[in-house]
C-alpha cells in the first residue's frame, strides 16, 4: 500500500503542477500530522491531502479524511506558514486518485474544509 500512496502523491503533484501550482514540500510532518503535499498558487499556500484507491476499492476516497485528520492537518499547515516571510492565504485541498482498469481518475476539491 505504501507504493500505491507514493504513486498517488506523484500523480497529484503532476496534476497540480500542470494546473500552475508549485509544489513546495512533500510529506511535511508536524507532531502527529503529515501533509502529503504543500503547494503554492499565487498568494495561497495550500495543504493537499491525497487519497489513492486502486482496483476494486472504488468507495469515495474523500470519506477517509475524518474530522480528526482535518484537525491535525490544520494544525500542521498553521505551523508551516507561521515562519512564512510574508502574509499568505491558507487553504486545504483534497485530491482523489482512483486507478482502475488502466485508467486514472483524478478529482481535485479546492477548499475541501476550512483551514481555521
Amino acid at each position: 500500500m505504501l507504493e500505491t500512496g507514493k504513486w498517488g502523491e506523484q500523480q497529484a503533484a503532476d496534476f497540480l503542477t500542470d494546473k500552475g501550482y508549485t509544489i513546495l514540500t512533500r510529506n511535511y510532518r508536524h507532531q502527529k500530522a503529515e501533509i502529503d503535499l504543500i503547494a503554492q498558487s499565487g498568494n495561497w499556500i495550500i495543504a493537499v491531502e491525497v487519497k489513492t484507491r486502486t482496483g476494486k476499492q472504488m468507495e469515495d476516497p474523500f470519506r477517509a479524511i475524518t474530522k480528526t485528520k482535518q484537525r491535525l492537518l490544520i494544525k500542521a499547515i498553521n505551523e508551516y506558514v507561521r515562519s512564512w516571510p510574508s502574509p499568505v492565504e491558507v487553504r486545504m485541498d483534497a485530491v482523489s486518485i482512483v486507478h482502475h482498469q488502466n485508467e486514472v481518475f483524478i478529482q481535485h476539491i479546492e477548499d475541501a474544509f476550512p483551514a481555521f
